[in-house]
C-alpha cells in the first residue's frame, strides 16, 4: 500500500513539474502579447525608426528626425537633453550646414516590453567631414562610436521614439 501510494504521489509530482516547465516560457514571455508574425513586424518597423534616424541625419532634414518621435519625445546626446518635437527640431537645426555624415547602426536587441512599448538597444559609428563635397579623408574615422537605447512607442498604427538615448564611447577630438 505504501509503494502503490508512493507512485501515486510521483506520477501527480511529475504532471505538477511538467505542467509548470510547459507554462514557464509562457510566464516568461507575458509581457509580449504578440503572436511571432507580429512581434516580427514590430521589431522591424522599430530598427527602421532608427535607420530613418540615420538617414535624416545624414541628409540633414531636422524636421524629418523630429517626426519620427513622438509629441512628448526626448533625445539625450553629448549636447544636452531635447524633449518635445520642437525642441528636438531646433537642436538638429543647429548643425553645420556643410557637414557631412554617414551613421552605421548595426547590432540590434530589440526587447517587447509590453503591447505599446518597445526597448532597442544598438551600436553606431559616426563617420564625418566638414567639406561640403568631393570625397574625404578616412583619416581619424570613424569620429564618434556608442550605443543608442530607444523607448518606442504605439501611437495608433505607427511606431515612434519615446525618447533616444546616445551614449559616446569613443571618440575623436576635433
Amino acid at each position: 500500500m505504501y509503494c502503490r501510494t508512493l507512485k501515486i504521489r510521483n506520477i501527480k509530482f511529475r504532471t505538477f513539474v511538467l505542467s509548470l516547465l510547459l507554462t514557464f516560457p509562457l510566464i516568461l514571455n507575458a509581457e509580449n502579447p504578440y503572436t511571432p508574425a507580429e512581434s516580427l513586424q514590430i521589431k522591424e518597423a522599430c530598427i527602421n525608426l532608427g535607420t530613418r534616424y540615420a538617414y535624416y541625419l545624414d541628409t540633414n532634414q531636422p524636421g524629418m528626425i523630429a517626426s519620427l518621435f513622438d509629441d512628448h519625445g526626448s533625445f539625450q546626446g553629448t549636447t544636452g537633453k531635447y524633449s518635445g518635437r520642437e525642441n528636438i527640431n531646433l537642436a538638429f537645426s543647429r548643425r553645420p550646414k556643410n557637414r557631412r555624415t554617414i551613421h552605421i547602426v548595426t547590432n540590434h536587441i530589440v526587447d517587447i516590453q509590453s503591447r505599446n512599448m518597445v526597448e532597442v538597444i544598438s551600436n553606431f559609428a559616426t563617420y564625418r567631414t566638414e567639406e561640403a563635397t568631393g570625397i574625404a579623408s578616412l583619416k581619424d574615422q570613424p569620429v564618434r562610436v556608442g550605443r543608442y537605447t530607444d523607448e518606442c512607442v504605439r501611437l495608433e498604427d505607427e511606431w515612434l521614439f519615446q525618447s533616444r538615448t546616445m551614449e559616446e564611447i569613443f571618440g575623436v577630438s576635433r
